[in-house]
């Protein structure tokens, strides 16, 4: 089970209140299931064009084109690469792994969508060719801002399964 220290917690709903109505996003490091490194991560699509996002479905990306980039990023996230790579070269610096990815969901539940899902499906490609373990999925939901849910998933085979976290 993973444990996540309170004060990590609170960042990342910090981070996710601080964005919206934006999603957030970042990764989460540590070892043997203990988080003990939080990466705010920046998120990209408002900064790139719908038709470059190949990350979506066919019918996301028509959505995304319909909406200026401050509105694509109320719906969807890609994390920009190179601090993606920075937060991924730190975790080896300190001996520790990937443990979670996480984002935001300021207006909807927090479970994956369909969009999420094939992210982690075609992040374990990547996953496997820079020999990532496998991370669990965090999501915070702001559908309640005062009382955020959080919940964690594990992605496999294009299913998103709940797990089960604690805060420590």
């Amino acid at each position: 089970m993973l444990k996540i220290p309170q004060d990590i917690l609170d960042a990342m709903v910090s981070h996710a209140r601080e964005l919206a109505p934006h999603e957030c996003c970042g990764l989460l490091g540590g070892s043997d299931d203990l988080v003990t490194q939080l990466y705010r991560i920046k998120n990209v699509v408002a900064l790139e064009g719908a038709e470059t996002v190949t990350h979506f479905d066919e019918s996301k990306v028509a959505h995304l084109q319909l909406l200026s980039p401050e509105e694509r990023a109320e719906i969807a996230f890609v994390m920009d690469a190179h601090e993606q790579a920075l937060a991924l070269k730190d975790m080896r610096a300190k001996g520790i792994r990937l443990q979670a990815v996480y984002h935001s969901h300021p207006v909807s539940p927090a479970r994956p969508s369909l969009t999420d899902i094939k992210n982690a499906t075609e992040f374990d490609v990547i996953r496997e060719k820079l020999n990532l373990p496998k991370p669990l999925y965090l999501i915070i939901s702001l559908q309640d801002r005062v009382n955020p849910d959080l919940r964690v998933y594990t992605i496999q085979n294009h299913q998103a399964v709940s797990a089960e976290f604690r805060a420590v």
